[in-house]
This record gives C-alpha cells, sequence and structure tokens, in this order.
C-alpha cells in the first residue's frame, strides 16, 4: 500500500565447460567414444580424429539490479529499473598442435600430403606461423535502463507506455572457426564474385544489445467477464546474435555471429471471454516486420528479414469445466494455434555458391522459407476436487508440419526437424 515501493538485488553464476566437434574417419571397426583418436600417422585406426575443435570455456558472471515504483496520483504510475552486467569470459583451445590430419588438408589450394597438415585449419602455417592457440580472455558489461509509465484513465481501462535497453554477452566461437571458413568457404570459386561476398565468421562475437519501445492498453467490461488489449512496439536490435551451421569438406562447424542492425515493429492484440462461469474463451495474435539493416558477416543479406521471426502468430481456443453432479465435472479444451512464414537464416531467396554439389553449382535458397501452419489440440474427461482423467490429442489434424529449418547455405541443403504429427494419450492428476 505505500506509494514508493523498491527492490534490490544481486546475482552471480559461474559457468565452466567444453565444447568440441570431432570429424572422425570411419575405418569400418566401428567407433571409439572420445572426443580426440590419435591416428598415430598410420592409415586403418578406429575412427581417427581427422578435424576437431576443442575448446574449454570459463565464465563469471556479475549483475546488479534494482527498481522503483511511485504512485503520482491515485491513477498515475512511474517506474525505473536499472541493472548492470559484467561478464567476464575466458577461452582455452585443447586440440593437441601436433596432430595431423590423414585426408584433409590446408585448403582447396594447398596440396595433399598425407600426415603433414594440423587437424585444426586454424594451426596451418599460412594463418598461424606459431602453431600454437593463445587463451583468449574478454570482458562484456552493459548498462540496461528501463522506464514504464500506466495510467487509469478509467476503472475498466489502462494504458501504459514504457522503454527498455535488453543485453546479451558476447563470447567466443571455436578457435580455428575464421581459418576454417576462409579457407574451405571464401576460398570456393565465385564466393566473391558477382553479388556474392565471403562468410565473415570471427573467432569471437559481440555483445548484443536491444531497445524496446510499447505502447497500449488493457481494458476489461462486465466485472473483468470480458478483458481485452492491444499494444504497438519497436525493437531495434544490435549485433543480433545469430547461430548458425556451416558444413563443408571440413565436418560440421557451429558458430555464433552478429547480424550489426535488425529492426522489428509489430502489433499484439488478445483478449478473454467467460460468458459464464463453466466456460472461457480466448484469442491473441501478433503481426510484425522485420528487416536486416546492416550485416557485415553477410552484406548481401541486408533487406532481408530477421531469422527465426515468423511474420505473425495466432492462438484461439476455449475451456469448460460444468458441474455433473457428485462433486464431477466435465473438463475439456480446444485450442488452435497458428504460426506464420518463417526464415531460419539471414540468406533468405537467394542462391549461394558451394563447392559441395559437382560442378561448384549454386545451393538455391527461395525455397528455404517455412510455410504458414497450423495445429489443433483437444482435451476431454471428468474431475474431482483434486483429482482428473482427460484422454487428450495434439495435432489432431495431423498436420506436416516443420518444428525447424537449420540452413547450411554453403553446403547447398537445408537440415530439417519434422513436428509432432497426431498424439492421443490419457493422462490422470491427483493434487494432494
Amino acid at each position: 500500500d505505500q506509494a514508493v515501493r523498491w527492490s534490490a538485488g544481486l546475482y552471480y553464476l559461474n559457468i565452466e565447460r567444453e565444447v568440441g566437434v570431432n570429424t572422425g574417419v570411419d575405418s569400418g571397426n566401428g567407433v571409439v567414444a572420445s572426443l580426440y583418436v590419435p591416428n598415430n600417422g598410420m592409415t586403418g585406426v578406429n575412427n581417427a580424429t581427422e578435424q576437431l575443435i576443442w575448446d574449454r570455456f570459463d565464465t563469471d558472471v556479475f549483475a546488479m539490479f534494482g527498481s522503483i515504483d511511485w504512485d503520482i496520483s491515485d491513477t498515475v504510475t512511474a517506474g525505473a529499473a536499472l541493472r548492470y552486467d559484467r561478464e567476464d569470459r575466458k577461452g582455452k583451445s585443447l586440440v593437441p598442435t601436433d596432430a595431423t590430419a590423414q585426408f584433409i588438408n590446408c585448403g582447396l589450394t594447398d596440396p595433399y600430403v598425407p600426415f603433414t597438415d594440423p587437424i585444426n585449419p586454424g594451426l596451418c602455417p599460412d594463418v598461424n606461423p606459431s602453431g600454437e592457440f593463445s587463451p583468449r580472455q574478454k570482458e562484456f558489461t552493459a548498462w540496461q535502463p528501463k522506464a514504464t509509465l500506466t495510467w487509469d484513465v478509467f476503472p475498466t481501462l489502462t494504458t501504459f507506455v514504457s522503454y527498455g535497453v535488453g543485453f546479451k554477452s558476447g563470447g567466443f566461437n571455436n578457435q580455428g572457426s575464421q581459418a576454417t571458413v576462409d579457407k574451405w568457404i571464401n576460398s570456393v570459386p565465385g564466393i566473391t564474385s558477382g553479388d556474392f561476398t565471403p562468410v565473415g565468421i570471427k573467432d569471437d562475437y559481440e555483445k548484443e544489445t536491444s531497445g524496446s519501445f510499447e505502447l497500449g492498453f488493457k481494458s476489461n467490461i462486465n466485472d473483468y467477464a470480458l478483458k481485452y488489449e492491444a499494444s504497438i512496439y519497436h525493437v531495434r536490435v544490435d549485433d543480433m546474435q545469430f547461430f548458425e551451421f556451416l558444413v563443408g569438406p571440413f565436418g560440421l562447424l557451429r558458430v555464433v555471429e552478429n547480424i550489426d542492425e535488425v529492426e522489428i515493429t509489430g502489433i499484439e492484440l488478445s483478449g478473454q471471454w467467460s460468458p459464464t462461469d463453466t466456460i472461457n474463451l480466448f484469442a491473441g495474435g501478433n503481426w510484425l516486420d522485420s528487416e536486416i539493416k546492416a550485416n557485415s558477416v553477410r552484406p548481401d543479406t541486408v533487406g532481408n528479414k530477421s531469422p527465426y521471426t515468423p511474420d505473425w502468430t495466432f492462438n484461439a481456443g476455449g475451456d469448460i469445466r460444468i458441474p455433473m453432479g457428485r462433486s464431477l465435472f466435465l473438463l475439456g479444451s480446444l485450442d488452435f494455434t497458428g504460426v506464420g512464414e518463417t526464415w531460419f537464416h539471414a540468406v533468405q531467396g537467394q542462391e549461394r555458391p558451394t563447392g559441395a554439389a559437382a560442378g561448384f553449382s549454386n545451393g538455391e535458397y527461395s525455397v528455404a522459407e517455412r510455410d504458414a501452419y497450423w495445429l489443433a489440440n483437444a482435451r476431454l474427461g471428468v474431475g474431482g476436487e483434486n483429482w482428473s482423467l482427460v484422454l487428450f490429442g495434439r495435432n489432431i489434424g495431423d498436420e506436416e508440419w516443420l518444428q525447424e529449418v537449420i540452413p547450411a547455405p554453403e553446403f547447398g541443403g537445408s537440415f530439417t526437424h519434422p513436428g509432432t504429427l497426431a498424439r492421443w494419450g490419457v493422462e490422470a492428476s491427483l493434487i494432494f
């Protein structure tokens, strides 16, 4: 009941992890469960390591934060919050520097001589004369202010406006990532010709920051039997972090890169109606427009949409809880979810040169956009005050859809993860 309310806190986290990808030679003698298997300068070794990225990452995260809300009047409230983050990140390569590859050399233009080139392109003499990886350390910091203002225009109508800054720490890719891309992707014939540009992957990536503005209202009618709200928003993201897979003769490379600037503008609508005490209906949707404004990693993607950002999302449905006598209730629900067209990469509706196909043909990515889809779920059963027995169905229309698409533009294809088809089951619950 105080006019001024505040809170403050501290946060600390330590993370230690190892990340590695081993591309091994299939000698037909099975697989050795180890991230690194030396070939000892001989052929026929079980699953001998041919290419390897392997790093240990240590992270110390510290944050302090606070917020304050002030009731300026009975109808107007102002709020402010501030958070400071500091992340100290360290990285050290664990790749043996004296290990050599049997088949994969130091790039397309390097003569092939077995057991002479290192198993990580970042150790190749032309890019790293020392033949050693140096430990890395970098600190990422950010202040994140937020301000809000709400106004109860009427007892049934509240308007609000807010602005806030977001932060995601930068970090390190596996050492040798940049050299791998430069040697096996950027050296492919045609990669720098015409409209094509080299892929600017680095061994580290920058912090991501965003500024978000939102304006909207919330309202209710008939003592909250009908509730609805709407808002418009605009987000500018600087150095948006994007995770992608790169595939080639070197195997598989997983990296984080930065898209220099992305802007997103949209509108959200939602509502809920309870016509009786036993029936509840709801619906909500989001429609947005996004655009890549600048991208130094892939300059030819400027003007494309933000990856992993559907054009629209929508959900609607209802549920019932109807008394049947003897403390029993009929329980049921039906809901629909729709997701609009979605790109999963900055490369959209374009071609990319690839050395993976005969004759260095281009990969075609105009078909890499996921189509819009709709899913329906249902539940029907009986229950009491503290128990229920329900038959449920998920994706009851047996819609074929893709949960995720992972394009690999320079490989000439995409990895797809099919979504779950129709699934039925029985669920029993007891609350005690």
